[in-house]
Formats: structure tokens, C-alpha cells, sequence
């Protein structure tokens, strides 16, 4: 769950940008490669199936880390042959002809179509030393100097917050109300505690009450997200040191594919029709 603390939002389409098959490019696959990969791998009722088959289940197998041997040669052939014999009966009983099944086989397709271009295009735009080192600047510009242990109530209704801020100044605890008030689940069950976070992980509304607050201060006034009415409590700060450029440098490249692919994908839809 992302904490409603949090302004990060990953949409399915942007995972989907970064699901790149293994590293390789086969939209260009020269023409020798092509004919091999036709060449059937195994006869199954005397339909053949292609090597084109055998070469994807062997990649899907050793990027999961299993090394190439005959055994897996031998166990690709086994897959091969009971997905063969499967899909026939499949479509002896005329499944491929059910509309659900038609549609999961042109997103099947359409999927492998969409990785290819994803992979072209990361091939065709390669991304810098530079461009990592932008991206790196960029983001120790957002983490701040310092973290923020946070604890807080959520609740619905606003005077109940209030009535909340005044329990807790008369000398309740903050974790006893929580536990009996709170309707985000997770800091509930904690005692409302949210842990320690970043400013530039808070959403605008929180983020401005926290900057003025002092170490075990509680805010006067309920402050409302689009999750409710917070009481907010900082507990305490301490001093961050942000990751080394190396570190952290598969997720900066990670942030700069999906920024390149999405870059891609706005240019064709600025020039598609879409009614």
C-alpha cells in the first residue's frame, strides 16, 4: 500500500514502459537469424513448432537465472510439446473461437509488439553519462537536508480531529487515540506512527504544516488531504546524508527510461486520431 503520505503514483501503462524483455533487441533481427528461428524445433501431430518458440522460453528461463544446459534444452522441449498438444485440443473443442479468448490472444500479440518497441526505442536513444548525472542533481535537489519522524490520526470528520488536538493536549497519548480512531490501517497499527520520511515524500497539504513545526510539536489545526482530517504530530528530525550517485543508479536509469518511452509515446499520440 502507498501511504497516503505519499505524492508517488506509478499508473499500469508506465509499468508497463519499463517491462523490457532481457536487454536484447530482436526488432531488427538480420535476416539469417530470421530463417533459423522459423526452422521448426519439434513436430507436434505434424504441426511444426518454430525455434522461435524454444529461443523465447530459453530466455525467459536464464534471465530468471537458470544457466543454458541440455536439461533445459530438454525441459523447453517438454513445454513446447504439452503447450502444442494443449492448444490443439484447445481448439478441436473450438476455444480459440470464444470472443474472451480471441481478445487475451490479441493482447498477448499486441504486448509483444508494444516490448519490441520499447526495446527500439531505448536502443535508438540511449541514455548518458550526463543525463544520469542531471537526473542525480535533480532529485538531491527534492531530498532535502533532512528526515521527519512522523505520527498522526486520520479521521473523517473534522471536529472529531479537533476534539482529538484537545485530548492530546490535556496529556493523552497520541498512540492511545490512534489505535481507537484512526482510519489508515497501516500507521494504526503502529500507534499512528508513519515512520520516517522526506519532505518531498509528502503531499503539498502535510508538507507545509510539517515545515513550520519543531521537533514533538503537535499541530494546532487538523489538516485535510484527500484521505481525510490528520492530526499531526512531528516527533522528531535528524539529519539525512543522500545516496551516492552509483547507489542509486539503476533506479535513475530506470526513471529516465520510462521518461524517455512516455517522451515517445506523447509524440504519437499528439499525431494519432483518437475518437
Amino acid at each position: 500500500m502507498i501511504h497516503p503520505f505519499s505524492k508517488q503514483r506509478r499508473t499500469p501503462w508506465a509499468l508497463a514502459l519499463l517491462a523490457v524483455c532481457s536487454g536484447h533487441v530482436m526488432a531488427q533481427t538480420p535476416p539469417e537469424v530470421q530463417q533459423a528461428l522459423a526452422q521448426p524445433f519439434v513436430w507436434v501431430n505434424e504441426q511444426a513448432q518454430p525455434t522461435a518458440l524454444a529461443e523465447v522460453l530459453f530466455r525467459e528461463a536464464m534471465a530468471k537465472g537458470t544457466p543454458s544446459s541440455p536439461a533445459l534444452r530438454e525441459t523447453v522441449r517438454d513445454d513446447l510439446i504439452h503447450q502444442a498438444l494443449m492448444a490443439q485440443d484447445a481448439r478441436a473443442q473450438g476455444l480459440d473461437k470464444n470472443p474472451l479468448v480471441q481478445a487475451q490472444m490479441a493482447l498477448a500479440s499486441q504486448g509483444a509488439l508494444v516490448r519490441l518497441w520499447q526495446q527500439k526505442v531505448l536502443a535508438e536513444n540511449p541514455i548518458s553519462d550526463a543525463a544520469v548525472q542531471q537526473e542525480y542533481q535533480a532529485q538531491l535537489a527534492q531530498w532535502g537536508s533532512q528526515e521527519m519522524l512522523i505520527a498522526h490520526i486520520v479521521v473523517n470528520d473534522q471536529d472529531l480531529a479537533k476534539r482529538l488536538i484537545s485530548r492530546i493536549q490535556k496529556g493523552e497519548a497520541l498512540a492511545t487515540l490512534a489505535a481507537e480512531f484512526s482510519i489508515d490501517p497501516d500507521s494504526k497499527a503502529q500507534g499512528g506512527l508513519v515512520g520516517w520520511v522526506g519532505i518531498q515524500q509528502l503531499v503539498p497539504e502535510v508538507a507545509q504544516a510539517i515545515r513550520q513545526m519543531a521537533a514533538q510539536q503537535l499541530w494546532s489545526e487538523p489538516v485535510r488531504t484527500a484521505l481525510g482530517w490528520h492530526v499531526l504530530n512531528l516527533q522528531a528530525t535528524r539529519p539525512v546524508t543522500p545516496p551516492p550517485l552509483d547507489k542509486i543508479r539503476p533506479q535513475l536509469l530506470e526513471l529516465l527510461a520510462q521518461k524517455t518511452l512516455a517522451l515517445k509515446l506523447g509524440e504519437l499520440r499528439q499525431k494519432a486520431s483518437i475518437k
